[in-house]
């Protein structure tokens, strides 16, 4: 849905304050190699700027936008979001080639499923050319403790596998995204695993894979370095995911000097390190979008790795049904490395993308890997 780049790898990014929207703004945006903007207004004046830089938007205001929350309001989506809100803002809706999309639903609970695939199927009806956009919970979400019934919890289901899905049943667009967020203390235990069960469903079920990736921290002094967002989007290209999106550019939920700006626009840290990635990414994607995953290896020396990564890697390894050809097991690695393993949509061209999993905290960490 993301293909209207031509051959470039999809970057976007999340938030986008108000005291940004002026040439300059706009501008450095685009400097940082951003495509499209994710969760802001569709406003007339942004939009304006955003076609003069070539930046889509995938609006949140243009309707009331669900989310999920703690639990508190599974299943009622369907009574807050009737369909006949769609048709009732067609007559409004911003007309504007940089308006690519809306963003109605936010980490719905498994138990609104069924109305989302509804909003989603009646979207594409009134407006066509657009995408409407759902995110998913991580599986650091929470789940029910006590039965099937109980309504309290984020993910609606009892495993992340069985929420995911419930997912590809009951919402049908081409495409699964979630937001994950590693370096925030527990979660990063369960990176693998979720990179893993969304791939693993978008091979079996033809969708794209797109990932929301950490791009700030709660706390300034946990800045993020340009090892670990680098190491966040590699890992998100070995499992083959079509497009990534900052969490974020402004600072939304983070601490200001942690995001690629400030509160004032002005660029932390974090802005040079995404605009090189981002830099990087368009460089290759236009190769890579021409592969499609096949599925992940793990190879090298496990019993090394960090304590925080090593238990992850034991269980990719263990598992079968890698869609890993002859050839790439004969990798060696004098340390610990996950291999994303692709084949050419076209042709019989294979491809192999190798990632280096020793030490996600250590960016001196390095490994020998011969093919």
């Amino acid at each position: 849905m993301l293909n209207r780049l031509a051959g470039r790898y999809p970057i976007g990014a999340y938030y986008f304050t108000e005291n940004l929207w002026n040439p300059e703004g706009v501008r450095q945006l685009a400097e940082m190699g951003v495509d499209f903007l994710v969760a802001v207004q569709p406003d007339k004046k942004l939009l304006a700027l955003c076609e003069r830089y070539k930046i889509g938007v995938i609006a949140s205001g243009t309707f009331p936008m669900w989310w999920g929350g703690d639990g508190e309001n599974a299943g009622g989506y369907a009574a807050a979001f009737p369909l006949e809100t769609l048709d009732a803002a067609r007559k409004s809706y911003p007309d504007s080639p940089a308006l690519w999309g809306d963003y109605p639903v936010d980490e719905p609970n498994a138990k609104d499923f069924a109305h989302v695939g509804r909003v989603a199927a009646h979207y594409k009806e009134v407006y066509p050319s657009k995408i409407p956009f759902i995110n998913l919970y991580p599986n650091y979400a929470s789940v029910p403790k006590n039965t099937a019934a109980e309504t309290v919890s984020q993910l609606g289901n009892p495993t992340y596998y069985e929420h995911i899905e419930q997912y590809l049943r009951e919402i049908d667009l081409p495409y699964l995204c979630f937001d994950f967020y590693p370096y925030t203390g527990s979660p990063f235990d369960g990176y693998l695993e979720n990179l893993d069960i969304a791939a693993s469903a978008c091979r079996r079920s033809g969708r794209e894979l797109w990932v929301i990736v950490q791009t700030g921290a709660w706390k300034a002094e946990e800045l993020l370095s340009e090892y670990q967002l680098r190491w966040q989007t590699s890992l998100c290209l070995a499992y083959g995911a079509t497009s990534i999106m900052h969490a974020s550019y402004c600072k939304g939920w983070w601490d200001a000097s942690t995001s690629c700006v400030d509160e004032e626009g002005r660029k932390n840290p974090t802005y040079e390190y995404a605009k090189k990635i981002n830099r990087e990414l368009h460089a290759v994607g236009g190769d890579f979008l021409k592969y499609e995953s096949t599925g992940v290896c793990v190879r090298g020396d496990l019993s090394h790795a960090h304590e925080r990564i090593r238990p992850q890697l034991i269980a990719q390894n263990v598992q079968k049904d890698r869609g890993t050809p002859e050839i790439f097991c004969r990798i060696e690695s004098d340390k610990a490395i996950l291999a994303g393993c692709f084949q050419a949509k076209t042709g019989e061209g294979r491809a192999l993308m190798a990632v280096n999993t020793h030490d996600p905290f250590d960016p001196a960490a390095s490994a020998s890997v011969t093919l």
